[in-house]
């Protein structure tokens, strides 16, 4: 079976992830910098709409049905 090869999320450098440490990163600089965009809020997921802030049910994602 040949190696498997892959690309570094951050430097888009082609890597092997077999014996990788850091992967899907190529190197533990790649993977805090990727931390780093996280903590920086460059990454967001994406959300609708934001929960009526009035309705705690809605805020911890409990609902109820009044059926």
């Amino acid at each position: 079976m040949g190696r498997s090869r892959h690309t570094c999320p951050t430097c888009h450098r082609e890597i092997s992830w077999e014996g990788n440490a850091f992967r899907p990163f190529c190197s533990d600089r790649c993977r805090l910098v990727d931390l780093q965009g996280w903590f920086g809020e460059r990454y967001r997921i994406p959300q609708d709409e934001f929960p009526d802030s009035d309705n705690p049910e809605e805020m911890n994602g409990d609902h109820t049905s009044d059926t």
